[in-house]
């Protein structure tokens, strides 16, 4: 691509992944990348981040010793080693017109996810009579209603959210499911999230959508601490912490609430759900999402004894 004189550059970097390391390297990569990261599922999981600006052609090699040693931390039983990364420069002009085309109005259900640069009613997406608009910054986190995950958790939270319920978000990003929550009736929103970055994120955007007066947003890594009494607990997280928290989600629920896990990779189903029946929900509910899988995982409704 041509470069106009004066123009700055970004330099577009991907990795290429499997499902399961999908999340870890999106956070891996928004440490680099101050303008969100964006994802493709076609053919493989390729995560991209954008570095730069800069002023003159970056140097790529350097680059990507940077992002290889950000992924680094990320366990090799989740991202094979060499990690698979690819480099392009982009001028400034088309990495604008690159990031805003991933990030359009997107309609799940009645909830439109709309980023805050486009109008609404806007030209990529009609509006309804029926639909709930949360606005996104996307900013340093990710969740922005197109990843069939996120997708999954947004219609559970249509079927299962009323007036006056409390829910909480695990795993909130940039606080999407705790902001739709909350336009759907919900009194009272937990979003947690183990990243600071992404914490600030949610933040912003709670205040955008006007929601600060039921949605706390806090840093947390698990659920021990949350109480009880809540109608649903929402974890579009990796599936280590899905069956890892599933105990503590289920003394947190209130009898008939719901455990919704998503984020599942296919491989990893019958490790998940086997780790979910050892907990002692009173039924759990399988929701396939092409190579993804989520459970609903439902409390007894007679609030009987739970391990």
């Amino acid at each position: 691509m041509s470069r106009h004189v004066g123009e700055r550059t970004w330099l577009r970097v991907t990795v290429i992944c499997p499902p399961e390391a999908a999340d870890a390297v999106s956070v891996a990569l928004l440490r680099l990348s101050p303008n969100g990261v964006t994802t493709d599922d076609d053919g493989g999981v390729r995560i991209s981040g954008y570095l730069g600006p800069y002023g003159d052609a970056p140097d790529p090699v350097a680059a990507e010793a940077s992002v290889r040693e950000a992924l680094a931390a990320i366990p090799e039983e989740l991202l094979p080693r060499p990690p698979h990364v690819e480099t392009a420069f982009l001028p400034e002009r088309d990495w604008i017109d690159v990031f805003r085309a991933q990030h359009r109005p997107v309609r799940v259900g009645h909830i439109v996810v709309k980023p805050t640069w486009e109008p609404w009613p806007g030209p990529h997406l009609d509006a309804r009579s029926d639909d709930v608009v949360v606005e996104l910054d996307p900013g340093l986190a990710f969740g922005t209603g197109l990843h069939p995950t996120t997708r999954g958790c947004l219609l559970e939270l249509q079927d299962r959210v009323g007036p006056g319920d409390r829910a909480i978000d695990f795993g909130a990003g940039a606080g999407l499911l705790s902001i739709a929550a909350a336009k759907l009736g919900a009194a009272e929103v937990l979003a947690i999230d183990c990243d600071p970055t992404a914490v600030e994120v949610a933040r912003d955007n709670v205040h955008l959508n006007g929601v600060d007066d039921c949605v706390t947003v806090r840093v947390g890594d698990g659920l021990a601490d949350v109480g009880s009494g809540w109608a649903l607990i929402l974890a579009n997280i990796s599936p280590p912490v899905v069956a890892r928290e599933a105990p503590a989600a289920l003394r947190a629920l209130r009898p008939g609430g719901a455990y919704v896990c998503a984020g599942i990779p296919v491989s990893r189903e019958h490790e998940v759900l086997e780790a979910l029946r050892e907990v002692g929900f009173d039924g759990i509910l399988p929701r396939m999402k092409g190579d993804w899988i989520g459970f609903v995982c439902v409390a007894a409704r007679d609030g009987g004894e739970r391990r």
